[in-house]
């Protein structure tokens, strides 16, 4: 039954009457969430709060629809209740965890982890409610952690046995059929990163399929991407089943994964393999810890070999980099100026566009120390909400630093996003979860990136992107190593300047932003893993 068709049932039955048992009004809101009504879902499932107030579910799914709605406090309160109802819920513990951080709100977020480490030391306990894999890439946990986070999430989406792969339905001399399957059709930074990738295509090598799982809306960003695929279907409406009916009725060779475990997915349409090659790409910086998932789109600094034990996926390794990059996105204009950006003329500028999540403690102390080090400079964050200004600013108060040094900007179009990155000195990236997009936009726009690598893919993304660019001089292994460094950077501006000469110099010759000789590389890619898979079969 279609998802519009089952919010229309509901929104029948209750002008008939409105007074339902909770049973009734937590259908619906499961109904209008599918639906994508969330402030309708929300208003359901708190009406099945008041009639059913012990009940663990309600809570549990309340919070999480606050937290999709960028609610936060709501959300951590309704977290919370969840919790004092069924103690050491790890889903509701990953999402509280990731509801502080979205906040910048600190408190107890150490105790937070310690819990949800020690719930994913082993992998055999069985857990209705596991952790939220997206949620813990932004922890300090270690990456077996984060592997059985999302084991234990693969376990609970199939729900039992997983279908064999499809056999291969290839006609001879026929194109090899690859699609990507993504709700973020949209304003997003996949799209920012994807567009003229796609548009590169060889189409004499590839026939491109989309499926967008979002509702179409006639964006900028959707229509380029319409005009980039041969094919694009919008799929919003339908069930998870009748998708992956879809794409074997449209026998596809090759199926990418854009979104992974993230808002949502609709992670259901892999796990039922309706393709003989599916692909888990860069939506989800992780491993999906799936059988149903063949390769992990990366390169080979982002995933090492020594790593490789942390993910189920086979690493598909790029030549140089896994991170495309629309470069139409920077504006030919001139970048605008300090003054227009709200910076001071004078001082040193140290940035961080990463959102509000990513930004931890022991970063952040190490920002604030920086910013005592050097004289007159300021901090240039992202103004994501109010709640993380003031406990920012708080923070930094109580490190001897004023106010006025953390400086915030506004969400703007992100042509003008990229554009004003050129005003600063240099990019501080986060860590455990660090730049990805963000360094992208930096590196479009001059602006070096300093960054620290670890041991999860999401630390060492930037550091790939450096690589690419013939800027590796600028990846730190340890917190120490990634503080010292920037000091250095900041007190000797020469050594800054001839970073940023070399970053200007390498933006035509170097991999990174090469789209054409991406596209090439991702067509060999492609082909490449289906031959492997024919000879296999």
């Amino acid at each position: 039954e279609a998802i519009q068709e089952t919010t229309v049932v509901y929104d029948r039955l209750f002008a008939i009457r409105r007074d339902w048992p909770a049973s009734v009004w937590i259908r619906r809101a499961m109904a209008q969430n599918r639906a994508q009504d969330l402030s309708g879902a929300i208003q359901s499932y708190r009406e099945a709060a008041r009639l059913a107030p012990d009940d663990m579910q309600v809570q549990l799914h309340l919070g999480t629809l606050y937290v999709q709605q960028r609610r936060y406090a709501d959300g951590e309160v309704s977290l919370q209740r969840a919790l004092e109802l069924d103690p050491g819920n790890r889903y509701a513990l990953s999402m509280l965890a990731h509801a502080r951080q979205q906040r910048c709100d600190w408190t107890g977020l150490d105790d937070l982890f310690a819990q949800i480490e020690r719930a994913l030391e082993g992998d055999d306990a069985e857990t209705e409610f596991p952790c939220m894999p997206f949620a813990t890439l932004a922890m300090p946990l270690s990456p077996l952690a984060q592997l059985h986070a999302a084991q234990r999430w693969s376990r609970m989406i199939a729900r039992g046995s997983v279908p064999p792969r499809p056999a291969p339905d290839r006609a001879p001399n026929e194109r090899l059929r690859v699609a990507f399957a993504t709700w973020n059709m949209r304003d997003h930074p996949t799209m920012h990163l994807s567009l003229e990738f796609w548009e590169k295509i060889d189409r004499s090598r590839l026939e491109m399929f989309a499926y967008s799982l979002r509702a179409d809306d006639d964006n900028p960003f959707q229509r380029r991407a319409k005009a980039a695929f041969e094919h694009f279907a919008d799929v919003s409406q339908d069930s998870v089943a009748g998708i992956a009916q879809r794409i074997r009725d449209d026998r596809i060779a090759i199926l990418v994964d854009r979104n992974g475990y993230t808002l949502n997915a609709r992670e259901g349409i892999f796990a039922l393999r309706p393709a003989p090659i599916q692909i888990n790409c860069i939506g989800f910086p992780g491993t999906m810890g799936a059988p149903w998932y063949d390769y992990i789109f990366t390169d080979r600094f982002s995933l090492p070999e020594p790593l490789q034990r942390f993910y189920t996926e086979r690493p598909l390794y790029m030549p140089h980099m896994a991170f495309p990059s629309d470069t139409t996105r920077l504006p030919t204009a001139p970048p605008p100026s300090r003054a227009a950006c709200g910076l001071p003329e004078d001082g040193f500028v140290f940035c961080c566009f990463n959102t509000s999540y990513k930004i931890v403690p022991e970063v952040f102390a190490i920002w604030t120390r920086l910013l005592a080090a050097v004289p007159g400079s300021v901090l240039w964050l992202l103004e994501t909400s109010a709640d993380v200004r003031g406990n920012l600013r708080g923070e930094a108060e109580r490190a001897g630093i004023g106010p006025e040094r953390l400086v915030f900007a506004p969400v703007v179009p992100v042509g003008e996003h990229v554009a004003r990155n050129a005003a600063a000195d240099l990019f501080l990236d986060t860590y455990p979860y660090g730049a990805h997009t963000t360094a992208n936009d930096a590196l479009l726009a001059g602006l070096p990136v300093l960054t620290c690598a670890g041991e999860t893919l999401v630390s060492r993304i930037a550091g790939s992107q450096l690589a690419a660019i013939g800027l590796p001089e600028l990846i730190t292994g340890s917190s120490a190593e990634y503080e010292a460094l920037a000091l250095e950077l900041a007190r000797r501006p020469g050594l800054l300047r001839s970073y940023r000469e070399r970053l200007a110099a390498n933006r035509h010759t170097t991999p990174l932003f090469d789209m054409a000789r991406y596209a090439r590389d991702f067509e060999d890619a492609m082909e490449r893993i289906w031959a492997e898979y024919l000879a296999q079969t």
